[in-house]
């Protein structure tokens, strides 16, 4: 009898061992596109997957840095905390003027009090994910300068908008190797530059420079960072409007150069307008993620002062839902101007659907990615 058992106990061990040479084989690691990723920035690209197959990650721009009545004053305040019971799961932060060695960014967040929020969002298992709204390098301008045509093609054929536009890049590393752990280990972010590209209100949009020229430059953006030894970043491509797959993927850079796809959507006419648009992006950046084995994020959403107060269940969910988005992220709550804001608030009217939309299963707020 007690052969028997050994025998029978040794078959149970080979057939699980068997199972789970099995199931490591399907599951495989997944790699970003920067072969010299750091291994925190290789756990994080992997683990947006296994969110993903759970739900959409809320987010929600400068959700610590300042709120409807409020400021950061270190203490971790959030809108949506206070709304919902928990962080969003995805904090955006904007990095613009950071490149003019400014202390506030255009926004007036102070990149010392972004950087100690970026720090406690990673530590409590958050993600965080960078916009930046940089400085025209020809005009001097701001991002919206679309005063001149040859903007890009100055970065690539002019030594002197080079060098400027190579500083701003330099300030730019410099602050995404400030991100440390408190092993000294640098913090993992998604970053998204030259965004929008499918319009044509930054300098970088798609009437401001060719297609080629806008490829080019983007390529150059992240081998630059790249050879300073920024190895933390996984890197978004977000456009705005399209209808069409030619037209999502004109100014794609390569695979080589992207970890996510994704697009920016706000809510401007009818509620109808808005998830037939939002359908119709989505079907066609996650289509173009599950060939290429990425996923896609709605990159920035919303619907500024939120006066429909079940918008969320009514609107943005039926925009998303079964689409196997990974992350959306709601635009700002700004305490310095009056009705512009894009998440809920304790006491507005659409506060408890913003609590029914955010308890839901398939919706991940901070705490579920631990």
């Amino acid at each position: 009898m007690k052969r028997y058992f050994f025998a029978l106990a040794a078959f149970i061990s080979v057939v699980c061992s068997a199972e789970a040479q099995t199931t490591t084989s399907t599951t495989p690691n997944r790699h970003p596109s920067d072969k010299e990723a750091t291994e925190a920035t290789v756990e994080l690209y992997n683990n947006l997957f296994k969110w993903d197959d759970k739900g959409v990650m809320l987010g929600h721009q400068d959700d610590l840095a300042y709120g409807i009545g409020w400021l950061d004053s270190g203490d971790y305040k959030s809108d949506v905390q206070m709304v919902t019971g928990d962080y969003p799961a995805l904090f955006g932060w904007d990095l613009g003027h950071l490149e003019l060695g400014e202390e506030c960014n255009l926004d007036g967040v102070p990149f010392e009090d972004m950087r100690r929020n970026i720090i406690w969002v990673d530590r409590n298992g958050g993600v965080n994910t960078f916009s930046w709204h940089l400085r025209n390098p020809l005009t001097l301008g701001d991002s919206w300068d679309i005063s001149s045509k040859k903007v890009v093609w100055s970065i690539l054929n002019d030594a002197s908008t080079r060098l400027c536009y190579y500083e701003f890049l330099e300030k730019l590393a410099e602050f995404m190797l400030s991100l440390k752990r408190e092993n000294g280990e640098l913090i993992p972010v998604i970053f998204r530059p030259l965004h929008e590209l499918s319009g044509s209100w930054f300098w970088w949009g798609r009437d401001l420079c060719t297609v080629d020229e806008y490829v080019t430059l983007w390529r150059d953006t992240i081998d630059f960072l790249r050879a300073k030894g920024v190895h933390n970043i996984l890197v978004s491509y977000s456009m705005a409007g399209y209808k069409s797959v030619e037209q999502f993927t004109e100014r794609y850079p390569g695979d080589d150069y992207v970890d996510i796809v994704g697009f920016d959507i706000y809510h401007y006419g009818t509620a109808k307008e808005y998830i037939e648009d939002m359908h119709i992006r989505s079907d066609i950046a996650r289509a173009f993620a599950l060939e290429r084995g990425m996923i896609w994020a709605v990159c920035e959403t919303g619907y500024e002062t939120i006066p429909d107060k079940d918008w969320f269940t009514t609107v943005l969910l039926p925009g998303i839902e079964g689409k196997q988005c990974s992350h959306l992220l709601l635009w700002r709550n700004a305490q310095n101007r009056p009705n512009h804001f894009y998440a809920s608030y304790p006491g507005h009217k659409s506060a408890r659907d913003m609590k029914r939309f955010a308890k839901r299963d398939d919706v991940l707020t901070m705490s579920e990615l631990r």
